[in-house]
């Protein structure tokens, strides 16, 4: 297997060092063995459409592929360090180069995320498959272009990988932040009281704190997008929502307060954490209902970026925190919610889309109220709007 380091860039945007190499396919195919697992949910492999059958054929013809962008994790990148970040031409030493490719080749699957370039792995696999065994060694020997990310952030991975594949015929955001949610789990682990649960595992949530991969990736999706509804279909829409999307990550890359640019989304996680706790083990349905989640998620997201709702959202969240904890009868007003739930019609409403609507209307309430109305009559307010 080969793997070489040409040379490393930093991206002065999200702040973070790419390594450029070139690898041949063996070298490749071992490094992201399983990959599409680690990221929990990957995007739909298309296998059968003419575009992908023609470049398997062209593989096998020796052409040469776009560069393939990946995120490696869990890298000792000390021998950057040495190096200006105001250097637009940073040219590293070829003892630093080795040092980089020393470290890069010792790198495990399991800390590689494919970011752009899933759709070529799986005609690589798919062609290493049809090649007759005497025709596999040759194939495995031939270069590829790489574009290494190296322990980069959930939230700029997100930006880069969204601004990668803007003006596009692009996979849909959904999927984007789904093929990121490796990455999201990383950033998460370590708030308080929380247990990700991954596809992986088979598990159900049982108590607070508990929360699926998935759910956290389209709640992430609803922050971002300051709505509740995270499957587009309209792809005007869908195309609208990734501007405004690529709009609210570049805002909060460039927000230099605490220099900490995943504080949007890592507070609302523990904010809906801490509200888990405060309504109890018996209404451990709450937050484990998905819509419930994807609904706090956009309220907290629109609040976020909204000039009016900034300064209220902290002090609104601590009321509703507090509410949740000091209420033992109904708290955060549950027993409201769920009646106000089961009377949708049916017929006449989808309950999923209903109910989002009807937490993030709810929610975005108490926060423009500043905590001063409690959440039953919030539900009651969003209620007379469905």
């Amino acid at each position: 297997m080969k793997f070489e380091v040409i040379g490393i860039d930093y991206d002065s945007r999200i702040n973070n060092f790419m390594v450029s190499a070139r690898a041949d396919y063996e070298w490749y195919l071992n490094k992201t063995q399983g990959s599409e697992e680690n990221l929990e949910i990957q995007r739909d492999i298309i296998r059968g459409t003419k575009p992908y059958k023609n470049l398997r054929a062209d593989l096998k013809m020796g052409c040469i592929l776009p560069t393939i962008v990946l995120a490696a994790r869990n890298i000792d990148i000390l021998v950057t360090e040495k190096y200006d970040k105001n250097d637009g031409f940073i040219s590293a030493s070829k003892e630093d180069i080795e040092v980089l490719r020393r470290i890069i080749d010792e790198v495990t699957p399991k800390d590689v995320d494919i970011v752009d370039g899933l759709q070529r792995t799986n005609a690589l696999r798919q062609t290493l498959e049809e090649l007759d065994q005497d025709d596999r060694a040759e194939f495995l020997g031939r270069s590829l272009r790489l574009e290494i990310w190296i322990n980069i952030a959930f939230f700029p991975l997100a930006y880069r990988m969204l601004l990668l594949n803007a003006g596009q015929r692009p996979m849909s955001m959904k999927h984007q932040i789904d093929i990121l949610s490796g990455g999201l789990a990383d950033d998460l682990q370590d708030l308080d009281g929380i247990e990700i649960i991954r596809m992986k595992d088979h598990k159900r949530r049982v108590k607070p704190g508990q929360f699926h991969l998935s759910t956290l990736a389209q709640a992430f999706q609803a922050w971002m997008q300051r709505s509740p509804n995270v499957d587009r279909t309209n792809l005007v829409v869908e195309t609208m929502v990734v501007d405004e999307a690529l709009e609210s990550l570049g805002i909060d890359l460039s927000d230099n307060d605490d220099a900490n640019q995943r504080d949007g989304f890592r507070q609302c996680v523990d904010w809906m954490l801490k509200l888990d706790r405060a309504v109890g083990d018996e209404n451990n349905r709450f937050f484990g209902n998905d819509t419930v989640v994807l609904g706090f998620a956009a309220a907290i997201g629109f609040a976020h970026k909204n000039e009016t709702l900034q300064d209220r959202l902290n002090s609104s969240m601590q009321k509703m925190i507090d509410e949740a904890t000091n209420e033992k009868e109904n708290p955060l007003g549950v027993l409201t919610f769920d009646q106000i739930r089961k009377s949708v019609d049916t017929k006449r409403s989808n309950v999923g889309e209903a109910t989002r609507g009807l937490v993030f209307r709810a929610v975005r309430e108490y926060i423009m109220q500043d905590g001063t109305s409690p959440m039953v009559d919030c539900w009651t307010q969003s209620a007379s709007m469905m």
